[in-house]
Order: structure tokens, then C-alpha cells, then sequence
């Protein structure tokens, strides 16, 4: 048997960063920070995330069929005050934190490192405190000083799965 803190001391050395898991529909938003995501294939481009059961993103997640994902500074205490806890369902942590929507409609924060809009393509549900959710990334962009306009990357998927990125502002 493992002890649970070299298991601590390997999760830890794996690299990571603080992700904003977003999602919108109808009128409803959330947002979730997780650590767990992964770039799994570049063609066609999916990244795998993972996030604790029984969150208030959930529902958003299924019935849009969409996320975001958002790389945000692990120091900004913006976003740590308005996602850590979790936001319950029904409160929107967006209000007066410039947003804009890419391809999917889930929100995109302005003050993130960079960005992927996704498509979801689907979930597991291990025996775990947690669930996976794998996207096809639809759009992304590096962003820098709060752009007023989101530069959106639309990535489009050709007849032999080869990747073509297509820029708009």
C-alpha cells in the first residue's frame, strides 16, 4: 500500500495549472476551478477535465453540451473570491467580470492567460469523487491585458481531420 503522501507528492509534480471551467445555458452560468485538465489529442484537438460530482456547473455542462475552460493567474484574488467556493446554483459569479462568448456560448473570461471553447463529446462517471469531461476545442486564443474584444482562433475540422485555424476578432 502506497502512502497517501507520496501519492500527494506525485499528483503534485505532474504539471498543472488553475484552470475557470465555464458553462452557460438559457439565462444560467457558472464556473468551476479545477487543476485537472489535459490536453489528450491534437487531431482532432480534445482536452479532458475533470471536476468534483454535484456541482452547480453540471447541469449547464449537459444541457448545452458546451464548456469553457479559462487558464487564469493562480494569484488572482479576483477570481479565487468569486469561485472558491464553488458558486451555488442560480448565483451568476460573472456579473461585472468582463466576459465574451467564442463558438460555444460559454463565458470567456477576459482576464485569463488563454482560453479554449469546447464542444463536448462526452463523460465518464468513475467510481470517484470526481467526473471527466472530454471537448472537442472548438476556438482558443492567448489573450493579454483584458482585451475589450475577444480574439477568437475558430478551429475548424476538414474532411481528413486536419486542423485549420481561423482567425476573427
Amino acid at each position: 500500500m502506497v502512502a497517501r503522501d507520496v501519492v500527494q507528492d506525485v499528483i503534485q509534480g505532474v504539471p498543472h495549472g488553475l484552470f475557470l471551467m465555464t458553462a452557460a445555458h438559457d439565462d444560467a452560468r457558472s464556473g468551476i476551478l479545477t487543476t485537472r485538465v489535459q490536453v489528450c489529442s491534437a487531431t482532432p484537438f480534445l482536452a479532458v477535465v475533470s471536476i468534483p460530482r454535484g456541482t452547480s456547473i453540471e447541469p449547464l455542462i449537459r444541457d448545452s453540451r458546451s464548456f469553457g475552460l479559462c487558464r487564469i493567474d493562480q494569484h488572482d484574488r479576483l477570481m479565487m473570491r468569486r469561485f472558491d467556493p464553488t458558486p451555488r446554483r442560480g448565483d451568476d459569479p460573472f456579473v461585472a467580470i468582463p466576459t465574451s462568448t467564442a463558438v460555444t456560448g460559454a463565458p470567456i473570461v477576459h482576464r485569463s492567460l488563454f482560453y479554449m471553447d469546447c464542444e463536448l463529446v462526452g463523460h465518464i462517471a468513475p467510481e470517484a469523487d470526481c467526473r471527466l469531461y472530454l471537448g472537442q476545442v472548438r476556438a482558443t486564443s492567448m489573450l493579454e491585458n483584458e482585451p475589450e474584444i475577444l480574439p477568437v482562433h475558430e478551429i475548424e475540422i476538414a474532411a481528413g481531420d486536419e486542423l485549420d485555424l481561423i482567425s476573427r476578432a
